[in-house]
Protein backbone atom coordinates (compact mmCIF):
# COMPACT_ATOMS: atom_id res chain seq x y z
CA UNK A 1 0.00 0.00 0.00
CA UNK A 2 1.63 3.19 -1.20
CA UNK A 3 1.43 6.05 1.25
CA UNK A 4 0.37 3.81 4.12
CA UNK A 5 2.16 4.67 7.33
CA UNK A 6 2.28 2.18 10.17
CA UNK A 7 1.28 3.93 13.40
CA UNK A 8 4.03 4.24 16.00
CA UNK A 9 3.52 2.40 19.26
CA UNK A 10 3.74 5.05 21.97
CA UNK A 11 3.40 2.78 25.01
CA UNK A 12 1.76 -0.36 26.36
CA UNK A 13 -0.52 -0.77 29.34
CA UNK A 14 -0.01 -4.08 31.12
CA UNK A 15 -2.23 -5.75 33.71
CA UNK A 16 -0.89 -8.71 35.62
CA UNK A 17 -2.40 -10.56 38.55
CA UNK A 18 -0.89 -12.32 41.52
CA UNK A 19 -0.95 -16.11 41.67
CA UNK A 20 -4.32 -17.64 42.40
CA UNK A 21 -6.36 -14.42 42.37
CA UNK A 22 -7.70 -14.49 38.82
CA UNK A 23 -7.70 -18.05 37.61
CA UNK A 24 -8.49 -19.44 34.16
CA UNK A 25 -12.26 -19.82 34.06
CA UNK A 26 -12.85 -16.96 36.53
CA UNK A 27 -16.50 -15.95 36.44
CA UNK A 28 -15.48 -12.29 35.88
CA UNK A 29 -13.96 -13.45 32.58
CA UNK A 30 -10.30 -14.14 31.94
CA UNK A 31 -7.59 -13.66 29.34
CA UNK A 32 -5.96 -16.54 27.49
CA UNK A 33 -3.53 -16.06 24.61
CA UNK A 34 -4.51 -12.40 24.43
CA UNK A 35 -8.22 -13.18 24.05
CA UNK A 36 -10.79 -12.15 26.65
CA UNK A 37 -13.00 -15.14 27.43
CA UNK A 38 -16.22 -15.44 29.44
CA UNK A 39 -16.27 -17.22 32.79
CA UNK A 40 -16.28 -21.02 32.74
CA UNK A 41 -17.25 -22.73 36.02
CA UNK A 42 -15.76 -26.08 34.96
CA UNK A 43 -12.45 -24.47 34.01
CA UNK A 44 -12.43 -22.48 37.26
CA UNK A 45 -12.98 -25.65 39.33
CA UNK A 46 -10.10 -27.32 37.49
CA UNK A 47 -7.87 -24.29 38.08
CA UNK A 48 -8.64 -24.28 41.81
CA UNK A 49 -7.92 -28.02 41.98
CA UNK A 50 -4.54 -27.45 40.32
CA UNK A 51 -3.65 -24.91 43.03
CA UNK A 52 -4.03 -27.63 45.64
CA UNK A 53 -3.47 -26.37 49.15
CA UNK A 54 -1.64 -23.27 47.98
CA UNK A 55 -3.26 -19.96 48.94
CA UNK A 56 -3.63 -17.06 46.53
CA UNK A 57 -0.84 -14.49 46.74
CA UNK A 58 -1.86 -11.12 48.17
CA UNK A 59 0.70 -8.34 48.44
CA UNK A 60 1.02 -6.51 51.77
CA UNK A 61 1.50 -2.73 51.85
CA UNK A 62 5.24 -3.25 52.40
CA UNK A 63 5.44 -5.68 49.47
CA UNK A 64 3.56 -3.21 47.27
CA UNK A 65 6.26 -0.61 47.98
CA UNK A 66 8.99 -3.15 47.19
CA UNK A 67 7.21 -3.96 43.92
CA UNK A 68 6.98 -0.28 43.01
CA UNK A 69 10.67 0.31 43.68
CA UNK A 70 11.61 -2.85 41.77
CA UNK A 71 9.44 -1.86 38.79
CA UNK A 72 11.10 1.55 38.60
CA UNK A 73 14.55 0.00 38.91
CA UNK A 74 13.87 -2.68 36.28
CA UNK A 75 12.54 -0.11 33.83
CA UNK A 76 15.77 1.83 34.26
CA UNK A 77 17.83 -1.34 33.83
CA UNK A 78 16.11 -2.23 30.54
CA UNK A 79 15.86 1.40 29.35
CA UNK A 80 12.06 1.44 29.47
CA UNK A 81 10.16 4.55 30.46
CA UNK A 82 7.57 3.90 33.15
CA UNK A 83 4.85 6.55 33.10
CA UNK A 84 1.93 5.25 35.18
CA UNK A 85 1.58 2.57 37.89
CA UNK A 86 -1.07 1.11 40.17
CA UNK A 87 -0.14 -1.66 42.58
CA UNK A 88 -3.00 -3.35 44.42
CA UNK A 89 -2.94 -6.32 46.77
CA UNK A 90 -3.67 -8.74 43.92
CA UNK A 91 -2.85 -6.99 40.63
CA UNK A 92 -0.72 -4.36 38.94
CA UNK A 93 -1.30 -1.99 36.05
CA UNK A 94 1.51 -0.10 34.39
CA UNK A 95 2.04 1.98 31.28
CA UNK A 96 5.51 1.83 29.83
CA UNK A 97 7.39 2.92 26.74
CA UNK A 98 9.54 -0.06 25.78
CA UNK A 99 11.20 0.91 22.52
CA UNK A 100 11.52 -1.95 20.07
CA UNK A 101 11.31 -4.76 22.63
CA UNK A 102 8.30 -6.99 21.99
CA UNK A 103 5.58 -6.75 24.64
CA UNK A 104 6.15 -10.35 25.77
CA UNK A 105 9.87 -9.64 26.32
CA UNK A 106 9.16 -6.45 28.27
CA UNK A 107 6.50 -8.09 30.47
CA UNK A 108 8.64 -11.18 31.10
CA UNK A 109 11.61 -9.08 32.14
CA UNK A 110 9.60 -6.87 34.47
CA UNK A 111 7.56 -9.67 36.08
CA UNK A 112 10.81 -11.58 36.68
CA UNK A 113 12.48 -8.59 38.37
CA UNK A 114 9.40 -8.06 40.54
CA UNK A 115 9.40 -11.72 41.58
CA UNK A 116 13.11 -11.52 42.38
CA UNK A 117 12.57 -8.40 44.49
CA UNK A 118 10.03 -10.15 46.73
CA UNK A 119 11.99 -13.43 46.78
CA UNK A 120 9.04 -15.49 48.05
CA UNK A 121 8.59 -18.01 45.23
CA UNK A 122 5.83 -17.94 42.66
CA UNK A 123 3.84 -14.72 42.77
CA UNK A 124 2.31 -14.35 39.28
CA UNK A 125 -0.61 -15.85 37.44
CA UNK A 126 0.55 -17.03 34.02
CA UNK A 127 0.19 -14.45 31.29
CA UNK A 128 -0.96 -10.86 31.36
CA UNK A 129 -3.27 -8.51 29.50
CA UNK A 130 -1.82 -5.78 27.34
CA UNK A 131 -3.25 -2.77 25.55
CA UNK A 132 -1.10 -1.34 22.78
CA UNK A 133 -1.36 2.45 22.84
CA UNK A 134 -0.85 4.27 19.55
CA UNK A 135 -2.61 7.55 20.34
CA UNK A 136 -2.35 10.06 23.17
CA UNK A 137 -6.13 9.83 23.72
CA UNK A 138 -5.81 6.07 24.37
CA UNK A 139 -2.98 6.71 26.81
CA UNK A 140 -5.04 9.34 28.63
CA UNK A 141 -8.00 6.94 28.95
CA UNK A 142 -5.74 4.28 30.49
CA UNK A 143 -4.18 6.85 32.80
CA UNK A 144 -7.59 7.82 34.09
CA UNK A 145 -8.34 4.14 34.69
CA UNK A 146 -5.09 3.69 36.67
CA UNK A 147 -5.69 6.90 38.64
CA UNK A 148 -9.02 5.52 39.95
CA UNK A 149 -7.20 2.66 41.72
CA UNK A 150 -6.39 3.01 45.41
CA UNK A 151 -2.91 1.60 44.68
CA UNK A 152 -2.04 4.37 42.22
CA UNK A 153 1.64 5.26 42.70
CA UNK A 154 2.35 7.52 39.74
CA UNK A 155 0.49 8.89 36.75
CA UNK A 156 0.87 11.21 33.86
CA UNK A 157 4.60 11.24 33.31
CA UNK A 158 5.32 12.57 29.84
CA UNK A 159 5.13 10.24 26.82
CA UNK A 160 7.65 11.24 24.18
Amino acid sequence: MIGSVKPRLLATMVTTTSYGTWLPGDLRGYVENGEILPGDPMRLAHSRQRMGERNPVLFSSAQQMVLFDALQSACGEFEYRLTDVSIESWHLHWIVEHGFDPVATMVGRLKNRLRQALNVGRIWTEGYHDSLLFELAAIEARRQYIARHAGCRMTNCIIR
